[in-house]
């Protein structure tokens, strides 16, 4: 669960750029693949970036969250818009959505398989017939150790963060807050690198037809360099 002072970190420090290029690309790729998207559902949808972008094409956007800062940060954005707090393990709800998302390498702050291979079964449950589930994964060959960064959050607020490997499996990223020098906060959120074969083998014993992994979600988009993108279609 992130901190009262981590999602007001995440939402004014400009880490929303990340759904916003997706949302773009995402609705790129809905336009050339001629997807008719009534209604969306984004997973881990942290301040609901994405969920607002669907919601101005048109589509009944919905989104949900572990963290209940975020979603109090995304309904206080946007009010039309449906927000779950829920944990993605046992999330089920009753709906179909045309499309499912889960970016910002959401799938691998779950460490364990077993626990994938449940949202994974609860994701086609609840995607329409014909629908798809998009979402990312880190690139393990492009998640390597980092010096530590640092930015002006406001005149008197400094953000740090580093990223670390831990394990060969495992990625850190450690995010501190300092107000007129004093360190009042730190956050550790520690993911797990899987296999992007063994994900794509998961998504079709779960009943997925058809399953690409691609370091890009469009031809003619940048590599995002750290980011596979899995599409997968029911």
């Amino acid at each position: 669960m992130y901190s009262d002072v981590f999602c007001k970190v995440y939402n004014e420090f400009g880490w929303n750029y990340y759904p916003e290029i997706f949302g773009e690309q995402l609705l790129t790729w809905i336009k050339r693949n001629n997807v008719n998207v009534k209604t969306s559902l984004d997973l881990a949808c942290g301040t609901g970036v994405l969920c607002e972008i669907m919601h101005g094409y048109g589509a009944i956007a919905r989104g949900m969250d572990f963290s209940s800062g975020m979603i109090d940060i995304a309904r206080s954005r946007n009010g039309d818009i449906h927000y779950d707090v829920a944990d993605m393990t046992v999330y089920c709800p009753d709906e179909k959505f045309d499309i499912v998302t889960c970016t910002g390498d959401a799938i691998n702050h779950i460490s364990e398989i077993s626990d994938i291979e449940k949202i994974f079964k609860n994701v086609y449950a609840y995607t329409a017939e014909g629908g798809y589930f998009i979402f990312d994964l880190l690139n393990e060959n492009e998640v390597s150790d980092s010096e530590p960064f640092e930015m002006d959050f406001t005149d008197t607020m400094k953000v740090w963060f580093q990223m670390t490997r831990p394990a060969d499996n495992k990625v850190n990223l450690c995010i501190r807050v300092f107000e007129e020098g004093k360190e009042p906060f730190e956050e550790n959120i520690r993911e797990t690198i899987h296999d992007p074969a063994e994900i794509c083998a998961l998504l079709k014993k779960c009943g997925f037809s058809s399953v690409t992994c691609r370091d890009r979600l469009l031809d003619d988009a940048e590599n995002h360099s750290t980011t596979w993108f899995v599409v997968a279609s029911k």
